[in-house]
């Protein structure tokens, strides 16, 4: 048995853990990215010392400040920490037991390189997957975060973009054996198609179903003047193994109580966390029930659906894109016939400022080139790649069912 309140294994071979997930916001303040970062990561990393949880699941803690305070927290807590290099897409594990392996794999499908404002194409987002060493054997985890909305008018494309990120998951998760619990920042939300195509796929059951713990939401400082519905895009799954019983109980929000930051009640994030208790056991009497359930093919035509929206898009920037590179060097083509002009040519300032005109002119016609050629084959190989994960995937479930 474990310390008292942290996970314990029950009598017939149960073991109860307590998990949760939580976006911490720690982006630098620089520009206004984010906000009372140093004070609300000391808070966190306090209150780490005070927790039940046996598991976390940790987004968004990009800066190495944020890094250094909540891994000095968490150890120590008494957890273990798995945090990779170079910030590994913001993402951090933490763990009452040991964390036997620890890897990080970047979406193939990234933010686009010019909307630095973004934050998506330098974040690098992607998944962890880690294996535990639970006291009933190994348990496989991942933690992950979502690309945000892509285009805020665009909301099928959003869809597109997350569902080819997902599908990278699924294929993960096929490779691992036994029960699997998952979680993180979805940026999506329960109807949305992307999470449905997930569960379906995926074999995922959210930890916690059918109650809804909004984590974005008005009643978060941060949030106080969002106009859009409150709504839960934080989540927890478990992917159970064959031979596996589980239940779920105490879902609710996590970290969601405010804390004293420059004379306000100040929330701990931008998001609420979310957390639930899990508790799996190893019955071989509910094997049959448990078995997995084809998916409906119409979740298929919905995923190739949308990867092929999300292609028609990446197509469309790199015609974009080599127009406008055309413009540019059809402004340097001008500036260099203006150079040759006699009246020009004679008049030392007009001459440089030409020069300079054309010179200026072939930078932006350079980049946009490589916009287009190299940036855009990547976005079509990632939703390309989906649909050959699908295509596999229907085939293991066609050679399974026969």
């Amino acid at each position: 048995m474990e310390k008292d309140g942290y996970s314990k294994t029950e009598r017939g071979g149960c073991v109860s853990l307590r998990i949760g997930t939580f976006n911490v916001w720690g982006l630098p303040e620089t520009f206004g990215f984010g906000d009372d970062v140093s004070s609300r990561m000391r808070v966190i990393a306090d209150r780490l010392s005070r927790s039940d949880l046996d598991l976390l699941l940790i987004q968004e803690a990009w800066t190495d400040e944020v890094r250094e305070t909540l891994v000095a927290g968490a150890r120590a807590a008494g957890f273990e920490v798995a945090a990779g290099p170079d910030g590994s897409g913001g993402l951090m594990t933490l763990s009452r037991w040991p964390i036997r392996s620890a890897r990080f794999d970047r979406f193939h499908f990234r933010g686009d390189p010019e909307r630095l404002a973004k934050g998506e194409f330098l974040g690098g987002k992607g998944f962890q997957t880690m294996t535990i060493e639970a006291e009933t054997g190994p348990l496989a985890l991942i933690n992950t975060h979502l690309h945000a909305r892509y285009r805020r008018s665009r909301p099928r494309l959003n869809s597109a973009v997350r569902t080819a990120q997902l599908l990278q998951i699924v294929a993960r998760l096929v490779e691992l054996d036994g029960t699997t619990v998952l979680g993180g920042d979805f940026n999506c939300a329960l109807g949305d198609p992307e999470y449905e195509i997930f569960l379906a796929l995926g074999g995922a059951i959210e930890l916690g179903g059918g109650s809804r713990h909004s984590t974005l939401s008005r009643t978060n400082f941060y949030k106080r003047h969002r106009s859009g519905q409150d709504k839960q895009i934080d989540f927890l799954f478990v992917r159970p193994g064959a031979e596996t019983t589980w239940t779920s109980a105490d879902a609710r929000l996590l970290f969601a109580e405010p804390a004293r930051i420059r004379e306000e009640d100040r929330s701990l994030s931008d998001h609420f966390g979310f957390r639930a208790e899990l508790r799996l056991g190893l019955e071989t009497t509910t094997y049959a029930a448990s078995r997995r359930i084809k998916p409906d093919p119409r979740t298929f035509d919905l995923a190739h659906q949308l990867l092929d929206v999300g292609r028609e898009e990446a197509d469309r920037r790199e015609r974009s894109h080599f127009q406008f590179s055309a413009a540019w060097i059809a402004v340097g083509a001008l500036a260099c016939g203006i150079r040759r002009h006699p009246r020009i040519d004679r008049r030392r300032f007009l001459r440089g400022l030409t020069e300079a005109s054309a010179w200026c002119a072939l930078l932006p016609a350079v980049g946009l080139s490589a916009l287009a050629r190299l940036d855009s084959d990547d976005k079509r190989d990632a939703f390309d790649e989906g649909h050959e994960i699908l295509a596999r995937l229907a085939a293991r479930l066609d050679h399974e069912s026969a």
